[in-house]
C-alpha cells in the first residue's frame, strides 16, 4: 500500500469496517488528498501531489473511502454522509495542526464538506473538478 518510506495502515471503524491510508511525514500544514467516485488513493493524481508534497517535505495524508481501494465495505453501502465520516475520522485521527484540503472530483465535494466541519483546522482548499 504506497511507497517504501511511506507509513500505511488501516483505521478501524466503529462498524468493524476499515479504512486504509497511508501518510508521508513532513511540516505543517498536512496536504490531505481526498479521492473522486470510485478512484483511490493509488491513482495518478495522489500519488503526483503526493511526490509534489514530499519533495516540499510537506506531510501527506491520502486514504481509501469505505467499499474503495484497500479499504473495507462494499461500494454498494457508501454514501456521501459515509464517506465524509471516513475523511473525518482519517483527518482526526492521522493528522495535527493546519490542513490543506484537497478533493477531486466527488472529492472537491467532501472537503468542502471536511472543511465545514473542521474550520480551525483549514489553511486552504483546492477542489479540482468538483461536481456542482
Amino acid at each position: 500500500m504506497g511507497r517504501v518510506g511511506d507509513r500505511t495502515g488501516r483505521l478501524q471503524r466503529g462498524d468493524g469496517n476499515t479504512i486504509a491510508y497511508a501518510t508521508t511525514p513532513g511540516r505543517a500544514p498536512t496536504v490531505v488528498f481526498l479521492g473522486g467516485f470510485r478512484s483511490d488513493m493509488t491513482g495518478t493524481k495522489a500519488v503526483a501531489l503526493e511526490a509534489w508534497a514530499e519533495k516540499r517535505g510537506q506531510a501527506f495524508l491520502r486514504f481509501d473511502y469505505l467499499g474503495h481501494g484497500q479499504s473495507s465495505g462494499k461500494f454498494e453501502d457508501g454514501t456521501i454522509g459515509r464517506w465524509l465520516d471516513d475523511s473525518l475520522a482519517a483527518i482526526d485521527r492521522l493528522t495535527t495542526g493546519k490542513l490543506v484540503l484537497v478533493g477531486s472530483s466527488m472529492g472537491g465535494w467532501l472537503a468542502l464538506l471536511a472543511a465545514r466541519a473542521r474550520p480551525d483546522r483549514l489553511s486552504g482548499l483546492v477542489r479540482l473538478a468538483p461536481p456542482p
